[in-house]
């Protein structure tokens, strides 16, 4: 279970990266709302097409649950596209990657989980890893977009928790969950975009890109916290603040240092280190019905 909830944490972090620079190219042209809007409409298409085919049935157990993970999810997405726009890629990605303050607030408060026993020297490295890269003594990013980064990553943390909460019950497919993060955060770009923009020639392509990725990587997300502990699979996302970086290096010109390229050695590192321990510390049973339903 723990080598499938670090492959899954990993491969999501890697999809909603490129995502996320598919997001800052787009931004340019549209709303983030409206990216925002378009991503939950193909990706709610695509599970829905998913759903149909496997006979998988909307059930009616824990709707409030799923209804709230929809509603964190769906506004945190377009609180981190908002981010995405207005600051450099790898700022928003870090500040978004605060995230995993919150999850560990809510997993100990609502799920009364606890950190693997010999996690915390991990997890402080990861900690220091990103203070270096953000390096606050020269960070200039600290605008009202910078709040909007942490509210989005609040309500992701909020989203997440509630994942691991609902797995708990086993009464849900993946892709059921899945279902009501799209179609909320369909509402939710809907209802935060001021005016609509008419793509034009490869705007659509970008557009049907995010769509795509958005699925798969949200599958990937779904499945890290239904097979692991929230807290460690939260981290493991840091990974991505490594990727986003190298992105905005590579195609907006943005500053990738040595201290950066070590930040996300550390941060890979520290990952591999949480699942063996994750793993050292027993099978996770939570969540397996679940697991049983996507394979």
């Amino acid at each position: 279970m723990a080598r499938k909830g670090l492959m899954y944490a990993l491969l999501s972090a890697l999809l909603l990266s490129t995502m996320n620079l598919f997001v800052k190219m787009l931004g340019s042209n549209i709303p983030s709302g409206e990216i925002a809007f378009f991503r939950g409409l193909f990706g709610t298409i695509a599970v829905l097409i998913v759903m149909y085919t496997r006979g998988i049935r909307f059930s009616k157990e824990d709707r409030g649950h799923l209804v709230m993970r929809g509603l964190y999810g769906g506004f945190g997405m377009v609180c981190n596209f908002i981010a995405l726009v207005h600051l450099k890629l790898s700022d928003a990605t870090i500040l978004f990657q605060t995230s995993g303050i919150f999850v560990l607030i809510f997993s100990a408060l609502f799920l009364k989980e606890r950190v693997p026993k010999g996690a915390g020297k991990w997890l402080l490295l990861i900690f220091v890893a990103v203070m270096v890269m953000v390096n606050p003594f020269s960070f200039t990013g600290f605008t009202w977009f910078a709040l909007v980064a942490i509210l989005g990553a609040a309500l992701s943390a909020a989203a997440y928790t509630t994942i691991r909460l609902i797995s708990k019950r086993g009464k849900h497919s993946n892709f059921e969950i899945m279902a009501y993060f799209m179609i909320t955060g369909m509402i939710a770009g809907l209802v935060t975009t001021d005016k609509l923009v008419m793509p034009q020639g490869t705007d659509w392509l970008i557009i049907l890109a995010i769509g795509g990725i958005s699925v798969v990587a949200q599958f990937f997300l779904t499945g890290a916290f239904v097979t692991t502990n929230a807290v460690v699979a939260q981290f493991l996302q840091y990974v991505g603040v490594f990727i986003s970086s190298f992105y905005g290096f590579l195609f907006f010109g943005e500053s990738l240092s040595i201290e950066t390229i070590g930040a996300g050695v550390a941060m890979f590192v520290s990952s591999v280190m949480l699942a063996r321990l994750k793993e050292q510390s027993g099978p996770l049973q939570e969540g397996k019905v679940i697991e049983d339903k996507i394979k």
